[in-house]
């Protein structure tokens, strides 16, 4: 095709107002196949289709429902990801104002004069007055306008979805949290007690040792359980400030500020919910909708470097008034305008390539973003059921050894053996008793791990009031 067909057709194709790329964004974007269920089934409470409430109320706990709450309006994190949306909203408009027609004022006035005295009383000079209004207008042929402003917001809907994204694993972090600080005042209530009983036992064996009845071994084997039992107390009270510590900056606070959590009642969560299926998470997840509408993003930016190697056609006009020194005549003047790219040494068509490729990338990190988003759930259910699993049987564990400890301190107690079997039991018990404490903080955590992978769910807060005008 000779240079001249090539342009012709431009033309014809500039009339007929024909597209020269079209995003389909029903399209179907996964690279990978979307499983029918998840291999981990999962049976309990069925979450409601619509999602209408938040997930940690399932918890029934007044004091999470506080902190999460508090959190979600005062983070810091959180108001910048706000921030993030107010710059890419005005991308967008700024992107969208292109479409339409740009009308300046132009206006001014001049005085010159030369010092030459043309009489006695005046100097000679001159009085100029101008006022204009100019128009331009770039005509948006072939869809390159339109799909910068699609570009843009569709950025700023997923940086929306990434403030979602944001408060989904800000809740999540802060239950955690939550739970691990209950989990740790419970162990230090576990531990006193544990230490009362040590030291009840070190009076045993001493006033035994003293009546001849037992050896120096057992009572300092006993004084090394006890003491090693209040070693651990320094370390869980640490622990214990480490996290009120976190939770204060979860929570848009300086560290130290309050301690908001002073109960040790580690609950069991709710029944087991009903995941759904997989496909669900593409409009449950914000992190998978944001990477979809980044995706369709990258697309129209294809569009928009394809458009910029073809020609621009501009109209315009101006109004011009002049005079000397009020305004004495008009100019009025209409035009229009056609440039076309001759030679850029394939800059553009360089642009063009490195925006499909960067489409490809994003493609290909949406597809991987899903894969990955059904491995957290697949083991997140396989977390709780085994976290689940592990607590009864620890529990059958503890009680247990408890007998075992008791039958021991009863034949220690009637001289038929020494106190090896005692010491032996009594720190299997308090291992066990800790570990019970440990197990239960697991179950819950596993829940939390759950609905942070599930996407929720979570009441969708008045956004942005931006949210409807980039739908429009």
């Amino acid at each position: 095709m000779t240079p001249l067909q090539r342009l012709f057709g431009l033309f014809v194709c500039l009339l007929s107002g024909c597209t020269i790329h079209s995003v389909d964004e029903e399209a179907r974007l996964l690279e990978v196949e979307v499983p029918p269920s998840f291999s981990e089934s999962a049976t309990g409470a069925v979450l409601p289709s619509d999602w209408d409430y938040s997930w940690w109320e399932t918890f029934k706990d007044e004091d999470l429902n506080r902190l999460i709450e508090s959190g979600l309006a005062a983070n810091l994190e959180l108001q910048q990801y706000v921030a993030r949306i107010e710059q890419a909203t005005a991308l967008a408009r700024r992107a969208g104002a292109r479409l339409y027609p740009s009308l300046d004022l132009d206006a001014g006035y001049e005085l010159e004069w030369d010092g030459e005295t043309a009489s006695s009383a005046s100097r000679d000079r001159k009085d100029v007055s101008d006022v204009g209004v100019l128009l331009r207008w770039e005509l948006d042929v072939w869809g390159r306008l339109s799909s910068l402003r699609r570009a843009e917001n569709l950025a700023a809907q997923a940086t929306i979805e990434d403030w979602l994204g944001a408060r989904l694993l800000l809740s999540s972090a802060i239950a955690e949290n939550y739970f691990e600080i209950q989990e740790q005042r419970r162990q230090l209530e576990v531990i006193l007690a544990q230490i009362e009983i040590n030291e009840t036992l070190h009076q045993l064996t001493s006033l035994r040792f003293g009546q001849g009845q037992s050896s120096i071994v057992d009572v300092l084997q006993q004084q090394e359980q006890l003491e090693a039992t209040r070693a651990r107390v320094p370390q869980t009270e640490a622990r214990i400030g480490q996290l009120e510590y976190s939770l204060n900056v979860l929570l848009g606070q300086p560290p130290g500020k309050r301690n908001h959590v002073t109960s040790s009642r580690l609950g069991h969560p709710p029944p087991l919910p009903a995941v759904g299926i997989p496909a669900l998470l593409l409009t449950r997840r914000p992190d998978l909708r944001g990477a979809q509408k980044r995706v369709l993003a990258f697309d129209y930016d294809v569009g928009v470097s394809v458009a910029e190697q073809l020609p621009t056609l501009v109209l315009g006009g101006a109004i011009d008034w002049k005079g000397d020194p009020s305004f004495g005549h008009a100019i009025t003047a209409v035009f229009a305008g056609l440039a076309a790219p001759l030679f850029d040494g394939g800059e553009r068509r360089s642009e063009v390539s490195f925006r499909k490729a960067r489409l490809e990338e994003a493609l290909a990190g949406y597809s991987q973003r899903y894969l990955s988003a059904l491995f957290e759930v697949e083991a997140a259910l396989l977390e709780e059921r085994k976290s689940d699993e592990r607590l009864v049987l620890v529990e059958q564990q503890l009680v247990t050894s408890q007998r075992l400890l008791a039958e021991a301190r009863n034949r220690f107690s009637q001289g038929l053996t020494d106190y090896l079997p005692v010491i032996t039991s009594l720190s299997i018990v308090q291992n066990l008793e800790r570990g019970v404490v440990s197990s239960r903080r697991s179950v819950l955590s596993a829940r939390v791990g759950l609905h942070r992978a599930l996407g929720g769910p979570m009441l969708t807060p008045n956004t942005p009031a931006v949210w409807s005008s980039l739908n429009e």
